[in-house]
This record gives C-alpha cells, sequence and structure tokens, in this order.
C-alpha cells in the first residue's frame, strides 16, 4: 500500500507555494516533490518528480495554468488535477473540469479543505466544493426531462446509468460490484463505456455530466 501522496505545486507567489508547502508537509501521507513558478517549469519536472497529484494555479506566466492542464490531459488522464485559483465564474469552473481538471479550489478556502481535497481526488478520483457543486446545478430546470434526454442522446442503458448513479455516490469498483452482484472487472467494463459514451476524461467529468444532464444532484 503506498504510504504518501506526492504532491506538485504549481503557483507563480512564491509566498503562497511556501505556505502551501508548509501545509502540506506537515501531514505524514503528504510529500512535496515539486515547485514550479509557472506551467512550463510544472510540465519540465513532472517525468522526474512523477506526482500524484497537481494543486495548479491558472494565472501564471509563460504558460497559464488551463494551458498546463490541457497539455497534461494529452499525456495522461492519471495525475489528478487540482484546481487552487481565485477565480469564481460558474463558467470557469465548469469550462476547467471539462478539459479534465478532478477538482476546483478557491483560494480563500481553509487549509483543511485542500488537504480533504488532494485525500478525495486521489483516492476517489474527484472533488467538488459547494462552489463547484452549485455552479454545475446551475441552469438545470428540470432533472427529470434532461435525464430522460441524456439517456436517449448518449444511448445509455440502464445498467450503466445504476453504475453512473453509484460512482456518483462516491463507491468504489468493488463495493459497485457488490450492490449490482456484478464482478469488479465488469464494472470496470461499464466505467470505461460511460467515458466512451459521454465523452469525457476521467470520473470527474462524468459527475460532471451527471449533474449536467439531472441524472443526480450534488
Amino acid at each position: 500500500m503506498k504510504s504518501e501522496i506526492r504532491i506538485a505545486l504549481a503557483d507563480d507567489h512564491r509566498l503562497i507555494r511556501s505556505g502551501m508547502k508548509s501545509i502540506l508537509n506537515s501531514c505524514s501521507d503528504f510529500k512535496v516533490v515539486q515547485e514550479a513558478a509557472n506551467g512550463q517549469e510544472l510540465l519540465d519536472g513532472l517525468t522526474e518528480a512523477k506526482p500524484d497529484v497537481i494543486l495548479l494555479d491558472l494565472e501564471m506566466p509563460v504558460l497559464t495554468g488551463k494551458e498546463a492542464l490541457e497539455m497534461i490531459r494529452k499525456e495522461s488522464e492519471q495525475i489528478k488535477v487540482l484546481i487552487l485559483t481565485m477565480h469564481q465564474s460558474k463558467a470557469f469552473i465548469v469550462q476547467m473540469m471539462e478539459l479534465g481538471a478532478n477538482g476546483y479550489l478557491v483560494k480563500d478556502c481553509d487549509p483543511e479543505e485542500v488537504i480533504a481535497a488532494i485525500e478525495k481526488v486521489y483516492h476517489h478520483d474527484y472533488y467538488f466544493s459547494e462552489k463547484v457543486s452549485l455552479a454545475m446545478l446551475g441552469g438545470i430546470t428540470d432533472p427529470a426531462l434532461k435525464a430522460t434526454a441524456m439517456l436517449k442522446s448518449h444511448g445509455l442503458n440502464e445498467r450503466e446509468v445504476e453504475v453512473l448513479r453509484l460512482i456518483c455516490e462516491e463507491k468504489t469498483t468493488p463495493e459497485i460490484g457488490e450492490a449490482l452482484f456484478l464482478s469488479p472487472k465488469t464494472i470496470e467494463g461499464y466505467r470505461k463505456s460511460l467515458l466512451e459514451k459521454s465523452g469525457v476524461r476521467n470520473m470527474a467529468g462524468l459527475v460532471l455530466f451527471a449533474v449536467k444532464h439531472g441524472l443526480v444532484e450534488v
């Protein structure tokens, strides 16, 4: 079993990086393995640092956080990316999630929430704060109609919907298999099918997909 979560920090403000590093290193399960002042520095050091989770600021020189996220997702879907920014626009939050972010934090959050978010994206692939939840729920007017439309337009069958609902409840593959009396291998097949049919990148994207279409509520 892995003893620590390897973390990369990308923020152009040294003071913020220093403070965040101090907070994270106070947790025995965390290890900060990389610091970067811009997106390019982050990308250049990823191969050597091998982080599990990246805390990524968006407004940085040379290469922005958004540009870095897009390039990271071209190479890997395995690294968890947690956005940490001052932006609170609903449209902006949803855009970052659609680009492949696993979670989104605003910089006025408590240190405890950052720690919880890192653990959540590492173990469950996504973290949605209250602000993100509200952003995703924005614009949903008739959940029942949207859920029906989703099934028709994306070709999801009833079993896939059941699996998606359980994913949104943060159930693991073995837990979903036990609930539906199916093998973990079969559940992984459904996960893959859901990703393909929804056109999203990861489990965070699947939850966003389900909420936006009214299938589940955050």
